[in-house]
């Protein structure tokens, strides 16, 4: 990682239809560093650049053991919903809080995604179901709530969890 400020633009390649696209790994770790540098770059008020009125500094937004990192999203999970959905040609992800008291726990919602790049946010209903109960009742839902969010699941020895971690661990050499 020669220079982490400087993040590749990779242009992906999709070329075979059994494997899904990658990015080399040095431009994911490039890109998570860049993403925690980011968001430790935030002030802690919103005066900017990172001092308060008196001069003094002030401290990140987000303390860095509490960066969010990433979700994890089981493969069973995924199984289940390409099974109810199989119509849908992909899946969005939305970030979430789902308790404002913790607004450091962001989560995501999986939402089908139809061919038309449209979100299949409900289910097909019969005309006697309201609206009420079309927004309110998640037997309506297609909006998924089964991530778990890093910092809680999380990796911390992975070189995209911590710059400083080492990727050795994470090759695999093929002879």
């Amino acid at each position: 990682m020669e220079n982490a400020d400087h993040i590749q633009s990779v242009q992906i390649t999709h070329n075979n239809a059994e494997t899904p696209p990658a990015i080399p790994l040095i431009v994911a770790i490039e890109r998570a560093t860049s993403w925690r540098k980011m968001i430790n770059s935030l002030p802690a008020e919103s005066k900017l650049p990172q001092t308060n009125a008196a001069g003094d500094s002030v401290g990140p937004l987000i303390p860095a053991q509490l960066i969010f990192r990433a979700i994890n999203i089981n493969m069973r999970d995924i199984d289940l919903l390409k099974q109810e959905h199989p119509d849908a040609s992909s899946v969005r992800l939305y970030m979430s809080i789902p308790d404002p008291d913790f607004p450091l726990q962001i989560c995501g919602m999986l939402v089908p995604v139809d061919a038309q790049n449209n979100d299949m946010l409900t289910r097909s209903s019969d005309a006697n179901v309201s609206r009420e109960d079309m927004l309110q009742k998640e037997e309506y839902s297609t909006v998924y709530d089964f991530t778990q969010p890093c910092p809680t699941l999380c990796n911390t020895t992975s070189p995209l969890f911590d710059s400083l971690n080492s990727v050795e661990p994470y090759l695999r050499y093929t002879k």
